[in-house]
């Protein structure tokens, strides 16, 4: 059981690493402190099924399981 987990552990880290480079950068820097930065347009309000959402749910979920991972891991130690 604690080789699977092990293994487990591996891979959802290898996922989480990716999907966490994986997604846009959502920083303007100092322009958008400066400028204002954010503007509300359709697309920005219904980004449901975008490619940044899609890479934000992967993140938030591989990061319950590898938290969810952890805490197994070590209540069967």
């Amino acid at each position: 059981m604690r080789i699977a987990l092990i293994v487990a552990l591996v891979i959802i880290s290898i996922v989480l690493i990716v999907s966490v480079l994986m997604q846009p950068s959502k920083s303007n820097g100092l322009s958008g402190l400066v400028g204002g930065g954010s503007t509300d347009t359709y697309y920005s309000k219904n980004k449901t099924k975008t490619y940044e959402a899609v890479m934000a749910r992967i993140t938030v979920i591989t990061a319950i399981l590898f938290a969810l991972d952890v805490i197994a891991l070590n209540l069967i130690k």
